[in-house]
């Protein structure tokens, strides 16, 4: 698969230092845009429940299966679209039914503290930087088993996925990555970011 990433990744093409990417940089990567509304990534299938211009699959995401079929997309984008999931687990899992082996899943969601996350009144969740865990192998709250869905993380950010141009912002952002539970758990109350993004890769077996 010809991808066009930044480091191997997705998430710091699609969130660019200028804002979210304005042209189709997916190649030949089939991609799919969860609740795209009428900010659709360009190139990609967009699915939102709304008939909205951009929007190319009109489907309720809370009802499963979504119509596509098992590892369809090398990339499935979830801008600020899990907060108003109905479940945040099993929208997991059917991320990575039709994701193919390795692909990837870029999430963008409202960090907890900020007050955009209780201004919508249709967020139904919040997330702190540990709240997909549950997902991601091998790490410690994985073990509970809540889902099936595993998956390794190729990167997480606390904000945007660039170093700031303001270097005491960047000695903090560096400082908050690298102490992610001391930050949720303290320092966050003071210096709360907007959001949070993930870039997971799907574990399957290749049939």
């Amino acid at each position: 698969m010809a991808f066009m990433r930044q480091n191997d990744l997705w998430t710091p093409a699609l969130y660019t230092f200028r804002g979210f990417v304005q042209e189709n940089i997916l190649n030949s990567a089939q991609a799919l845009d969860i609740g795209c509304g009428n900010r659709k990534l360009p190139g990609a299938v967009g699915i939102d429940k709304l008939a909205l211009s951009l929007v190319d699959v009109v489907h309720d995401l809370s009802v499963f299966p979504w119509p596509f079929a098992d590892n369809s997309f090398d990339l499935v984008f979830a801008n600020h679209f899990l907060e108003h999931a109905d479940d945040v687990l099993r929208t997991m899992e059917e991320i990575n039914r039709v994701l193919a082996p390795g692909g990837r899943v870029v999430i963008q969601v409202p960090y907890f503290r900020c007050v955009d996350a209780y201004t919508d009144p249709t967020h139904k969740h919040f997330f702190a930087s540990q709240t997909l865990d549950y997902c991601i192998a091998d790490t410690r709250i994985s073990a509970y088993a809540y889902t099936p869905a595993r998956f390794i993380k190729r990167g997480f950010w606390f904000g945007w996925p660039h170093s700031s141009r303001n270097p005491l912002k960047q000695l903090l952002k560096s400082f908050i990555t690298s102490h992610a539970s001391f930050y949720d758990q303290y320092l966050s109350l003071l210096f709360p970011v907007k959001c949070l993004t993930w870039e997971l890769e799907s574990i399957k077996k290749r049939i």
